[in-house]
């Protein structure tokens, strides 16, 4: 409660320049009004009103992270209504005192989170406050959460590739995805954090602007009664569970029509998401060239078989295929050779021969003289250069003569 005005120094400046001013008051007011305005200073009213956290509309927000915009709404017959005059600081859980608001009517205010809030305890919601002129308080329990965010392995261990390429030593992991969806793409939490496969986490992610399908939960590590590995489920996951699996992974099928102007890939769980841009997983959307067939799939570890590669957006210039020329196709890292028609008008079909990989270590290795090499098209067109993605449709097996 505001404490009533009761001195002379809590009244107008006007009232007490000096005792002349004051004589001259008396004068034209008479005494008995003076004598009645010094007893009975005017009264305020405490603050009153419900408080409603508006916005986000399930009162979680992520904690430990800046500049998120908390709406709060004041209601009730009798709110007090809101001013930047009146409206002096907020209170935001742990976090208090906060200056970043805006009263943007007399009823909302909106204010920004600032980067130190801590995940409330539990996860039990915490209290909001409204600070008021006069150390007056409204205040509304039980109104926030904090929760911690997904958080990914750092940039430089390529916290987002493609499945296929998880075997592959990590400098030569796929980290490029074609704007046509349909390809399987792993991401890799911190070590701080997991990926939880139950119902009321309501795990989602997005790449590209488009929602994610079959997005399915690993194990990390071998501990908490699984394996490397195995897929966490609703029925084998507990907090437990959860708790020993921090720094797992997630897979999912990336969906077609994705926008190659947005690399963000956002992902969403226990209420809160978080969005991680190119420099944070450097991963990248891409409409480019794609091999999506091979009109055979075996052949000579010793090279010469005839490939035709169906695709989409190959340049469409033959002189450009070439081991001097700006585009290439490359057989477990050794470029083929290229006939005097390599390419299609369409830019749809490439016919290559293809090199030896046996016994090489730019192939298959000095000691090795079979298996499977993945088929990548290279354009150094475009910036940064593409490097088709990892994909089924683009092995081929070498066969030992």
């Amino acid at each position: 409660m505001r404490k009533s005005v009761s001195s002379e120094a809590d009244m107008a400046p006007s009232f007490f320049q000096s005792r002349a001013a004051r004589g001259r008051a008396v004068a034209l007011v008479g005494a008995a009004a003076l004598a009645t305005g010094l007893m009975a200073a005017p009264a305020y009213a405490a603050v009153s009103g419900t408080i409603t956290v508006t916005s986000p509309s399930n009162g979680k927000v992520a904690a430990l992270t800046a500049k998120q915009v908390v709406l709060l709404t004041v209601s009730g017959a009798n709110a007090t209504p809101l001013s930047e005059d009146n409206v002096v600081s907020v209170d935001l859980g742990s976090c208090t005192s906060i200056m970043t608001y805006v009263v943007t009517s007399p009823t909302t205010l909106s204010v920004k989170t600032p980067g130190t809030c801590a995940a409330s305890t539990n996860g039990v919601a915490e209290a909001v406050n409204i600070n008021f002129t006069g150390s007056d308080v409204l205040t509304k329990a039980s109104a926030i959460t904090f929760v911690p965010p997904a958080s990914l392995v750092a940039v430089a261990s390529k916290p987002v590739i493609a499945e296929n390429s998880s075997g592959q030593a990590t400098a030569q992991q796929t980290q490029r995805f074609f704007s046509q969806g349909g390809q399987y793409i792993r991401v890799k939490a911190g070590s701080g954090y997991a990926f939880d496969p139950r119902a009321a986490a309501a795990l989602k992610v997005t790449l590209g602007g488009k929602d994610a399908t079959e997005v399915k939960v690993y194990a990390g590590t071998t501990t908490g009664g699984l394996n490397q590995g195995d897929q966490l489920t609703a029925s084998n996951t507990t907090d437990a569970v959860l708790t020993a699996q921090v720094g797992n992974y997630l897979t999912f099928k990336s969906t077609a029509g994705m926008d190659e102007s947005n690399d963000t890939i956002t992902i969403a769980q226990n209420g809160v998401s978080k969005s991680f841009l190119t420099a944070d997983t450097g991963a990248d959307v891409k409409t480019g060239p794609v091999i999506t067939a091979t009109s055979v799939s075996t052949g000579k570890s010793t090279g010469g078989t005839t490939v035709v590669l169906t695709g989409t957006n190959f340049d469409k210039t033959n002189a450009n295929w070439a081991v001097s020329g700006t585009a290439h196709v490359f057989f477990c890292g050794v470029e083929a050779t290229y006939p005097t028609t390599v390419v299609n008008t369409a830019g749809t079909s490439l016919t290559v021969v293809t090199p030896s990989v046996s016994g090489v270590s730019a192939g298959l290795g000095t000691t090795t003289y079979a298996g499977t090499c993945p088929i990548k098209v290279t354009d150094s067109s475009y910036t940064p250069a593409w490097s088709s993605p990892v994909s089924p449709s683009a092995d081929f097996v070498f066969t030992q003569e």
